[in-house]
């Protein structure tokens, strides 16, 4: 029986293991995409121009016109991770698996990549953020009981207008306990999935999209003589960067070793904060219930 290999065509994993990368993200759902296609490989600069202020005057009829000249500066993106994936397929399993052998693979492969690819966009988003004052800090994190969600959810989107960020696709990821303390408080309003597409999506709150994640970033600090994570809660909208990912190779060949198929690919990505005004960084950890019965309180 002749193997079928047609499943396994570089151009279909490319695809599938794209697609389903879209899917396993969590940071990188949150931010904007537009720039992947013009990648081929690591080390490759894309260039990306920056869109300067425009000058509003009043109108005066009959009076000249000013024109301003558009900011033509750039903002140069190099290219700087590279990860591959590499699987092996025997002919029995294949035919054993078949048709299931290409989903499988495949979501293993994209959901590799999408973890490592998130914990590193998360570190880059934490760096650039520039919404940080009286949202705590790694040397004094604010404490989060349940009753005490909806203030800091509050004062992140507060911080966010007053920098003139719109109201409208802004996001926030939280880690599971913020997001069970949110539920605790009875603050959480479910909403229709509509167009997001993140598994990570559970809900609206204040007018962020609630996604969770375990990539949220932190560390382990001493605090009062006890080791506490501390934990980085990221919040904007998705101009506020960029991820840049892209499979530039992806090929199969038979195994020489044994009966079987090769498959293997290369994935390059980078990301980028473009605007740090638009991303708020809240530096938090868990604070204890006053009561397990009235955890509001």
């Amino acid at each position: 029986m002749p193997n079928d290999v047609t499943k396994l065509i570089p151009v279909v994993w490319s695809k599938s293991i794209l697609r389903e990368f879209e899917k396993a993200t969590v940071f990188g759902s949150c931010l904007s995409r537009l720039y992947s296609g013009e990648i081929q490989k690591a080390g490759d600069t894309v260039r990306i121009p920056r869109i300067g202020a425009v000058a509003v005057r009043p109108y005066t009829k009959g009076e000249p016109i000013t024109y301003d000249a558009v900011d033509s500066s750039t903002i140069d993106i190099t290219i700087d991770q590279s990860d591959y994936w590499a699987l092996r397929a025997e002919d029995v399993e294949k035919l054993q698996a078949a048709p299931d052998f290409l989903d499988a693979a495949t979501r293993n492969a994209a959901a590799a990549l999408a973890d490592k690819s998130d914990k590193y966009t998360a570190g880059v988003l934490k760096a650039g953020a520039g919404v940080t004052e009286d949202l705590g800090t790694s040397a004094a994190p604010i404490s989060i009981r349940s009753g005490e969600t909806y203030g800091l959810f509050a004062l992140i989107a507060q911080k966010l207008t007053e920098n003139n960020i719109p109201q409208g696709g802004r996001w926030l990821v939280a880690p599971p306990w913020l997001y069970k303390k949110l539920v605790l408080a009875k603050a959480r309003k479910d909403t229709p999935n509509g167009d997001i597409t993140s598994n990570a999506f559970v809900g609206r709150f204040l007018g962020f999209d609630i996604l969770v994640s375990n990539n949220v970033p932190y560390t382990t600090e001493t605090i009062d003589d006890k080791p506490v994570k501390v934990y980085s809660v990221l919040a904007g909208i998705k101009d506020a960067g960029t991820l840049i990912h892209q499979i530039t190779e992806t090929e199969s060949l038979r195994d020489p070793a044994q009966f079987g198929e090769l498959v293997r690919g290369l994935s390059v990505y980078t990301a980028k904060v473009l605007q740090p005004t638009a991303l708020a960084l809240a530096t938090i950890i868990e604070g204890e219930e006053l009561s397990e019965f009235y955890p509001d309180q």
